[in-house]
């Protein structure tokens, strides 16, 4: 699952609510997942890779995946898989 994109209810850090929004896949905890956010609001921060290869993950605009935003989620949330990313967003992410 690593490198999947879903849409999914992501979960605000409160816990109390959520937003539907684009996420991807970090680990796959057999029920579970650690999900960062994807967005399409551009910032520079050191743990933000940006997704040369999006429309091809699925996305519908060019985006960021928030390596700082890290959520341990049950994998019920996802709602639809967009995609999965490419070689070298993948390489990316996983030197960050």
């Amino acid at each position: 699952m690593f490198g999947e994109i879903f849409i999914c209810q992501f979960p605000f850090t409160a816990g109390t609510e959520s937003k539907i929004r684009p996420a991807l896949v970090l680990f796959d905890l057999q029920q579970d997942a650690v999900i960062c956010r994807v967005t399409s609001v551009s910032r520079t921060g050191t743990l933000d890779v940006t997704l040369h290869d999006w429309k091809a993950a699925g996305l519908l605009k060019p985006s960021v995946a928030r390596l700082d935003r890290l959520v341990t989620a049950e994998k019920t949330i996802f709602l639809r898989r967009l995609g999965v990313l490419g070689a070298a967003d993948l390489a990316a992410v996983r030197d960050t």
